[in-house]
């Protein structure tokens, strides 16, 4: 029993969690190269997602409003990776939110008491 009540509470911080966020911040940049410079860009709010594009060593991260979803694809020579965390567009792949994260470790060290 005391394994369930700890299950239910992780499910309902991680809804909580997810539900209070509407928007993410994205990194918009265009010519910016990798390793990335944080100075070099600006930090806008967006509702969908936040993408990067690559391609032949040209890189521009942006705000999408379509919900692409945590993924990569390279079409044509175009890298495109387009991620649902904040500021997750500065990285040269998909980073995973710390807070989804540290709720699923917490969740395990609950389950197993």
């Amino acid at each position: 029993m005391k394994n369930l009540n700890a299950l239910y509470f992780c499910i309902l911080i991680i809804a909580v969690t997810v539900a209070s966020v509407s928007s993410i911040r994205c990194y918009e940049c265009t010519l910016c190269n990798d390793p990335f410079d944080e100075s070099s860009a600006s930090i806008t709010s967006c509702d969908g997602t936040c993408v990067k594009f690559q391609s032949d060593g040209s890189v521009a991260r942006q705000c999408s409003y379509y919900m692409f979803g945590d993924s990569c694809e390279k079409i044509q020579g175009v890298e495109t990776c387009s991620c649902t965390s904040d500021l997750c567009n500065s990285a040269s792949g998909i980073s995973i939110s710390v807070a989804v994260v540290s709720f699923s470790v917490i969740c395990m060290f609950l389950w197993m008491k």
